[in-house]
């Protein structure tokens, strides 16, 4: 008696059917199971003979409209999707082994930003899996692999969420701080970083999907290997990574802000009661609207954003990231930031370093092999900056040359001022059309003049100050502070330094005129405007 082939009755369901009903079952886990399910079937819906089925998926599972800059193919987004399910399969496994890392960790960066915290990133344990990777290659003792060691930083910052750090118990988030603490250096934290031009290491993970992937044996892969990366089916170099120093700091202050602040039992309840009774500084009031003003982080935006992508314009570099592939050559800093992203009033905090630490951040031999110590004093801060620019055919001021704190509180007079070179003419920048339509060409300078509120100066600065500075052709953004009832030479003076990062958070350093190579009031600073 002869046995007769047996079918699966799948293999008998009209082709358009049969991929409506691998379009459902969406998961790419049981896509997979129908296609071992016989030949025929496998014939029919992989990936080559079907580009367009999994096309559908992607568009389905994941957001591609920051990248619909240009029309992408069917091929195309294919092939994303199994770059995609391969770097989350790695996050599901705690994969940390060397081999294919980089490509997988510039897809989960692509996938952060395009996507913010989706459901896929999270059902692949994204956050525990980028946690565990900085653990790990943060460390000193670590193959320096720049590249992967700044890409870990920014997945970091840009793929965290405030729930995710307030989730993580104390000892945690210490270890993050003192790994991140290296990155936030004095003499290195504008310096742009490339990929090395040398071999790198590569770990053998562990084989079972379930077990954690930890390194553990080292050996070499060829330098090709930092060469090209995909990106929907597309060959191309990998961007240029900023310096990780201002991911560093928001991230500090992220993980510090996730410790509240501990209340002061004497303090007045609000500031009527507090000039009731004659009494300076800050109120329970005023407490409690400092707490309001933590660093606001990437993903936190992106979650209650995903139909509105223009605060990720106002980072150059994030919006290389989204242009299509080959559409351009990604840059690392933009000309100017588009005017308006800095006027109005800027809240946050700055937190002052002490001296051994500028001392470990300029390489003296006088500091102590222990690693810079953290960062102390989170310390309220206030600006409110108006923007002046000038415009051809006027004159800018001249390289160096730092604005006049004259007229700050009577900015609107602040039109024109005068230099020892001659007349310089500058326009403020006020919200509206007819502004946007004049000026619509680059300008030629980017001045910012501002000052402290009074309901600032009454609980944290009494008198306040004055701010001046400008933004430079790179994307840097530096400005002085100084008291407004001391305007003599002698006055000490702070310089900031910093960018504003996805349009929403102006971070930097900061450095008082009276420090020197060894000692000064030195730290690093976090702002949001007021909404």
């Amino acid at each position: 008696m002869h046995s007769h082939p047996r079918y699966s009755i799948l293999e008998r369901v009209p082709h358009d059917v049969l991929q409506h009903i691998a379009l459902l079952s969406a998961s790419p886990a049981d896509l997979c199971r129908l296609l071992a399910t016989s030949r025929v079937l496998y014939a029919g819906l992989n990936i080559c003979t079907s580009p367009h089925l999994y096309a559908a998926i992607f568009r389905l599972t994941f957001d591609s409209s920051a990248s619909a800059s240009a029309p992408l193919t069917n091929s195309a987004l294919a092939a994303e999707l199994v770059q995609r399910c391969r770097a989350l399969r790695r996050c599901r496994r705690l994969d940390l082994s060397v081999h294919g890392l980089r490509q997988d960790l510039w897809t989960l960066l692509w996938m952060v930003i395009e996507t913010g915290p989706c459901v896929s990133l999270s059902e692949a344990g994204f956050s525990r899996f980028v946690v565990e990777l900085a653990r790990y290659y943060l460390r000193d003792d670590v193959w320096p692999w720049k590249e992967l060691k700044n890409m870990v930083v920014w997945l970091l910052c840009l793929g965290l969420t405030r729930q995710d750090i307030l989730s993580q118990t104390p000892e945690v988030r210490g270890t993050l701080l003192a790994l991140l603490r290296p990155f936030v250096s004095a003499d290195t934290s504008r310096v742009p970083v490339v990929t090395s031009p040398f071999p790198f290491p590569v770990f053998h993970a562990a084989s079972s999907e379930r077990s954690f992937s930890w390194p553990f044996s080292w050996s070499f892969v060829p330098a090709d290997e930092e060469g090209e990366i995909t990106r929907y089916n597309a060959h191309t170099r990998a961007p240029s990574l900023p310096p990780p120093t201002d991911a560093a700091i928001i991230l500090t202050f992220a993980l510090k802000e996730a410790v509240a602040l501990q209340l002061p039992f004497h303090l007045p309840a609000t500031r009527a009661i507090a000039t009731a009774e004659n009494r300076t500084g800050p109120t329970a009031e005023d407490y409690t609207a400092f707490q309001r003003t933590g660093t606001r982080l990437f993903a936190d935006i992106r979650a209650t954003a995903a139909t509105n992508l223009n605060f990720l314009e106002l980072d150059p570099w994030i919006s290389h990231l989204l242009a299509a592939p080959g559409m351009h050559e990604p840059r690392l800093h933009c000309p100017v930031y588009p005017p308006g992203s800095l006027t109005g009033v800027w809240e946050g905090s700055l937190m002052i370093s002490s001296c051994v630490s500028l001392a470990n951040d300029m390489g003296s031999p006088e500091a102590p092999a222990a690693g810079p110590p953290d960062f102390l004093c989170r310390t309220p801060m206030q600006c409110k900056f108006s923007e002046y620019l000038c415009f051809s055919p006027c004159i800018p001021l001249p390289d160096g040359h730092t604005p006049v704190y004259a007229n700050v509180e009577d900015s609107e007079a602040w039109g024109t001022f005068d230099a020892t070179s001659g007349n310089f003419a500058y326009r403020k920048f006020t919200p509206g059309e007819e502004f946007q339509r004049e000026f619509s060409r680059p300008a030629l300078d980017h001045v910012l003049i501002g000052q402290t509120l009074h309901e600032h100066e009454d609980a944290w600065a009494p008198g306040g100050f004055n701010f001046a500075g400008r933004v430079k052709d790179d994307g840097l953004i530096a400005f002085t502070r100084r008291p407004k009832n001391d305007e003599s030479e002698a006055s000490e003076t702070w310089l900031f330094e910093g960018h504003l990062r996805y349009g929403t958070a102006l971070v930097g350093s900061f450095r008082s005129s009276s420090a020197d190579d060894l000692c000064g009031i030195q730290g690093i600073f976090s702002l949001r405007k007021r909404e």
